[in-house]
């Protein structure tokens, strides 16, 4: 794991800098191609819910339904790293044209709290979607996850418990180990602009927080976890799995999600064409559309 410290280094300066040093400088001169940019957080539709799911150590996790009138089985948007269930937001507006949606913010992301001497996994990010959903009787559920929320949607799977209550799974640059992880990301323009960005949020959406603290651990998180091995995946059944890229993704390398398509056995592989690693806010009709098929 050569640039497991690279990485974690590179991201820790970005989160202990002052917000002014972790801006990007952008040329206006310059005309940018849509996977190079960080279209504008989108908005979650009004009102905001204020239902949290308290977890057995106090912890509130934020989550909202939409459209639960619709019926069958929920889709539940689970979200990036550092990020919140907003970056989902045009998406979950179209989703929840005709589909009941569930937004979920993990544990310290967004309006969930967390502890102090929490260590994150993406073990217990699953379990805690899994137990959320059950304490409103959901026991059948198609999960949706981006990035980080791709290596719980993982975790889900390979947990005995959780998987029978995952009806379909649609796992968005997701990956098995650290390795997977572009060791240049930090350095780029759009991850900088994403981690000042994400400060700035989370300073209105939780001001008693301390987003260095909670940003150390999520990047802790990324640079050791997940050590999943391929025989470990080739466990998932893989006829109810979707895993989806981007073409352009800087921050997961490109190898990795045909690579988690090969061994999970019978899963279906999905590229979408000119986006990043924030396909959900560059083109959400693409991914929108993407999300569809997987759940005809």
């Amino acid at each position: 794991m050569i640039f497991i410290q690279p990485y974690l280094t590179a991201l820790s300066w970005l989160l202990l800098a002052p917000p002014a040093l972790c801006t990007p400088l952008r040329s206006p001169q310059v005309k940018r191609q849509l996977w190079t940019e960080l279209p504008p957080t989108p908005k979650l539709p009004e009102p905001i819910s204020t239902t949290t799911f308290q977890t057995g150590d106090g912890v509130h996790l934020w989550y909202q339904k939409y459209n639960e009138q619709a019926g069958g089985d929920p889709v539940v948007l689970i979200h990036g790293g550092l990020g919140y269930s907003a970056y989902f937001g045009d998406v979950l507006k179209q989703l929840s044209a005709s589909h009941y949606v569930i937004a979920v913010d993990r544990r310290g992301h967004g309006r969930s709290t967390y502890n102090a001497n929490d260590t994150f996994t993406f073990e217990g990010f699953a379990s805690e979607t899994a137990a959320l959903l059950a304490s409103e009787n959901i026991y059948r559920a198609a999960w949706v996850g981006w990035s980080d929320g791709g290596a719980t949607t993982l975790a889900g799977l390979l947990d005995s418990k959780i998987n029978p209550t995952i009806s379909r799974a649609f796992v968005f640059a997701g990956f098995q180990k650290p390795e997977d992880t572009n060791s240049t990301y930090a350095e780029t323009a759009i991850a900088q602009e994403f981690i000042a960005r994400c400060r700035e949020e989370y300073a209105v959406l939780q001001p008693r927080a301390n987003f260095t603290d909670f940003g150390t651990k999520v990047v802790t998180l990324e640079a050791t976890l997940p050590q999943w091995s391929d025989v470990d995946l080739a466990k998932i059944e893989g006829g109810k799995v979707t895993i989806a890229g981007a073409e352009f993704d800087e921050a997961v390398n490109l190898n990795v999600q045909p690579h988690l398509n090969k061994v999970i056995s019978g899963s279906k592989l999905v590229i979408l064409p000119g986006v990043s690693h924030f396909a959900p806010v560059q083109n959400p009709a693409l991914f929108t559309g993407a999300v569809e098929d997987f759940l005809k």
